[in-house]
């Protein structure tokens, strides 16, 4: 079909059915999968042609390739579905926060020419292939961006003569956390050390969550919608699915590393002093991957599919360590209808320094976690130290912050440990990460083990009533830390040591 568009198919209202004309309607699109050919078909009552790329359920949603002037026709008032369009949501931001190349090139000449030279804190060996980022301006994201070549090498250049700040991050799971330096500079040779890791550590998560309560007996299967996980020895991974289009659906394995870190935070079962233990250990995971292999986005029909199936597979507890796209309808329903089919939805509330609360953590019905650390959690040297920002002030312990990178606002209803946040990573390994991408699954983690405790909500019938009582349950452990609300919410679920 020439010139058409990728659009999702829909009921009118919600993303299931639940009138018996719009049933039929949607049940007389072609059954299709797309690691398949598309399937041609023609809405005789509306006159509008298709090609059906993908279906989620046959009264449920299609992944179409449609002219635009018929999309319009099917969002006529008279028409029995809709037709949305597919937008993308990006990979998670790291937290020591990315490049703007736009404001970047508007600062004028890269005059400033200098080489960063990364090496071991302890023995001065060079590390390559680490990701190097330098800005003259952070807060406008003005700078530079390479990775070293074998020698720890890497040449930069920005449009001012000082370096507010450089970041040099090892890929994940190397051995190393981060090093940085600050306001050095834009000239000569600069050298960063970059400290070691090594287990045990006692991180910030640890710190918090020291013991675990968890009781596995009671099944409690938390759903991680992400970029895939494992593999790891110590996720105890039961199922999922690869919601992207064109890619197998047993394809569930972490195309990137963020998954896998995301999943073990909620429920690795590692023992020290080489492993590392999650919130809720050996909880049961099924793993939706939403995030192609190489892809860099994801899109809200991979999203709707991976909700629509953790409903389907039992899920208790849902964590889309995800978010920074535009606003997407379908999204916002996918939320609202996971929550009717009783399960939690904790979403991170984004890395973009004190920004509102990104889409989709800012819908309702989402639990939004915003993310703090504590001093001393992470080694001298490490760029986790740069997240150290104050106001707001802790009433309750002085060396407590809310993260520099977090997003904060109104939606906020929980805030979770994420600095220098230590979990799993593919191929057995482990490694620390920040982010509120690390901090949201600590508290789906959380709210698994209160659960656990709970037979009577775990056997409540899968509803809204149902979500709302696991929600209040761990609302009710919560305990404010004294940054204001809008930055912690209800504050932060009370360990099972305290």
């Amino acid at each position: 079909m020439a010139d058409t568009e990728r659009y999702i198919i829909l009921p009118k209202q919600g993303i299931r059915a639940s009138r018996s004309f719009e049933r039929d309607v949607l049940r007389q699109f072609p059954s299709t999968a797309s690691t398949g050919p598309s399937n041609n078909f023609r809405l005789d009552t509306l006159g509008v042609d298709v090609s059906v790329v993908d279906t989620v359920a046959e009264t449920g949603a299609k992944l179409v390739d449609i002219d635009p002037g018929a999309a319009e026709r099917l969002n006529s008032p008279d028409s029995p579905v809709r037709a949305l369009k597919e937008v993308f949501y990006p990979l998670p931001r790291p937290a020591e926060g990315t490049v703007n190349a736009l404001a970047t090139a508007a600062a004028g000449t890269q005059a400033w020419v200098f080489q960063v030279v990364v090496g071991d804190a302890t023995s001065g060996t060079p590390i390559g292939g680490c990701n190097v980022v330098a800005f003259s301006d952070f807060q406008n994201r003005i700078g530079a961006a390479g990775v070293t070549d074998a020698n720890g090498s890497v040449t930069l250049a920005l449009p001012a003569a000082t370096v507010e700040r450089i970041i040099a991050s090892p890929a994940p799971g190397n051995g190393y956390w981060s090093g940085y330096l600050r306001n050095v500079p834009a000239s000569g040779l600069l050298r960063i050390a970059v400290p070691r890791f090594v287990m045990p550590y006692t991180d910030c998560v640890r710190h918090y969550f020291g013991a675990t309560n968890f009781v596995p007996a009671t099944n409690v299967v938390v759903g991680v919608i992400d970029t895939g996980c494992g593999p790891h020895a110590d996720l105890n991974i039961i199922g999922g699915k690869n919601t992207v289009t064109g890619e197998p659906a047993s394809a569930i394995s972490d195309g990137h590393y963020h998954g896998t870190h995301v999943a073990g935070l909620i429920g690795a079962r590692g023992i020290a002093p080489n492993g590392i233990r999650g919130v809720a250990p050996n909880v049961r995971i099924n793993a939706y991957r939403v995030f192609g292999a190489g892809a860099q986005s994801a899109s809200n029909y991979a999203i709707l599919k991976a909700m629509f199936s953790a409903a389907i597979d039992g899920c208790d507890i849902i964590n889309l360590s995800l978010g920074g796209g535009p606003h997407s309808e379908i999204v916002e329903e996918a939320i609202v209808d996971a929550r009717n089919q009783g399960m939690l939805v904790v979403i991170a509330a984004g890395n973009d320094g004190r920004a509102a609360v990104n889409f989709p953590a800012a819908y309702p019905g989402a639990t939004a976690v915003s993310a703090m650390g504590r001093e001393g959690t992470v080694p001298t040297g490490s760029s986790e130290e740069l997240q150290i920002v104050r106001p707001p002030y802790s009433t309750a312990n002085t060396l407590e912050f809310i993260a520099g990178f977090s997003n904060v606002g109104p939606q906020v209803a929980i805030v979770g440990p994420g600095v220098g946040a230590i979990s799993t990573l593919p191929n057995n390994r482990i490694g620390p990460l920040s982010g509120t991408s690390m901090a949201a699954p600590v508290i789906a983690g959380a709210a698994a083990c209160l659960l656990s405790q709970n037979l009577a909500i775990h056997g409540m019938t899968r509803d809204r009533v149902r979500s709302t009582a696991i929600e209040r349950l761990l609302q009710a452990s919560c305990a404010q830390r004294g940054f204001g609300l809008v930055y912690e919410g209800l504050g932060s679920p009370q360990s099972p040591t305290v």
